[in-house]
């Protein structure tokens, strides 16, 4: 019966899937919380199981009507005590409504955990390694699986092998944060092989630590996978003691082979040489995950208005991830108008586009605004960049 009456209520109530999150951090308006209608405990009749829950969890833990309902949803009725204990102590922890309602939607079981034997002692494990302040709330509600980890079995020696290439414990947060999964699978098996395999084939553990820290996906994947990545990073001779060998790795260990297989074609189809290519990986392997569109209209907008040719381009390949319509383009006009008025040598080089915004704006806008005016217009759309 009380299965029913959650679901009438339940479909009475329009929600809107309006989900949009980063991969770490909480939503600040998931879908739990995007009803058409303002909703009131008060508006569903007082013998309702959903709005005597809610009410409770908004007098005891002095959420929201709209969050209270949502999560009022997950609970039975005899375990509302257990609820409320978790939700308080969650709160403590420093997790606001948007999390606690990821959080409960994602993992239900969390409500019925013992708050101060199962729950708090991995909250201290997590706050102890450095997790704090908003990092805490926002990495357990985007994988609250970790929560279902043991913490003897699992979350404490994950913790020390990581630390044990890591060192600190900023760089362990920074692990955690850029790839999810390492605390929750098992560190010996899925990642300490090709730690090993790597210092065997001469990678330093600077360069190690920065693979396990910014791409640490690339160290749980597949080990097939990883090795042919391997190969092909050895192949293209790209140094093993450079923090470059990590970006190469990180990239092609997580990239499906049909996706460097196109973008392989698409810069070939624009004239460039497999060498020019590989060239280009090796000083900036975050140009495959360009898309074929942007990486076209790029490499034209490069060769059409500033004459550069593949061997150019890759000189500076980190042009290839600007903006073409925020730097590229409004840097071009600035510096055609400046050379045109004879103001500026003729001829494009990377420092043009590479330089910070504030540098370029003073060493060609304000500089030149009051001998070429159109300039300050013209340069609108890059005050953005970077």
């Amino acid at each position: 019966m009380f299965r029913r009456l959650c679901a009438a209520v339940h479909n009475r109530l329009q929600v809107t899937a309006t989900l949009g999150h980063r991969r770490t951090a909480a939503p600040s308006c998931p879908h739990f919380l995007g009803f058409v209608k303002p909703y009131s405990a008060s508006s569903v009749g007082a013998d309702d199981p959903s709005s005597l829950t809610a009410s409770s969890l908004i007098r005891s833990c002095g959420i929201s009507d709209r969050a209270a309902l949502c999560i009022s949803k997950k609970v039975q009725l005899d375990t509302l005590d257990r609820a409320l204990s978790v939700l308080t102590l969650l709160k403590d922890y420093g997790f606001e409504e948007a999390h606690l309602v990821r959080l409960v939607d994602r993992l239900p079981r969390v409500l019925v955990m013992d708050a101060e034997k199962t729950l708090k002692p991995k909250l201290e494990h997590f706050r102890r390694i450095g997790l704090v302040g908003t990092a805490l709330p926002e990495i357990l509600s985007a994988s609250p699986d970790l929560l279902r980890r043991s913490l003897e079995k699992r979350l404490l020696p994950n913790a020390e092998l990581l630390k044990s290439i890591l060192i600190t414990n900023a760089n362990l947060v920074n692990a955690i944060k850029n790839s999810l999964w390492l605390m929750g699978l098992d560190i010996r098996t899925k990642v300490l092989p090709k730690v090993d395999a790597l210092r065997a084939h001469g990678v330093p553990d600077d360069v190690i630590c920065v693979l396990l820290t910014r791409y640490g996906d690339a160290l749980v994947t597949d080990t097939n996978r990883f090795n042919e990545a391997f190969d092909k990073i050895k192949k293209m001779g790209i140094c093993p003691k450079k923090t470059t060998f990590a970006r190469a790795l990180g990239m092609l260990a997580i990239l499906p082979q049909k996706k460097w297989e196109e973008r392989l074609e698409t810069l070939m189809g624009l004239g460039w040489s497999q060498d020019n290519v590989l060239e280009a990986f090796s000083k900036q392997p975050h140009i495959v995950w360009i898309s074929t569109e942007k990486t076209r209209n790029t490499v034209k907008f490069l060769e059409e208005k500033l004459g550069w040719t593949p061997e150019r381009t890759v000189k500076n390949p980190v042009v290839l991830l600007m903006s073409l319509e925020k730097r590229l383009m409004p840097r071009h006009a600035v510096l055609s108008i400046l050379m045109h008025k004879g103001l500026i040598k003729t001829g494009f080089i990377g420092d043009h586009f590479l330089i910070s915004n504030e540098k370029f704006m003073k060493q060609f806008v304000t500089k030149y605004q009051e001998k070429a005016p159109e300039i300050v217009e013209v340069i609108k759309g890059v005050k953005s960049c970077r």
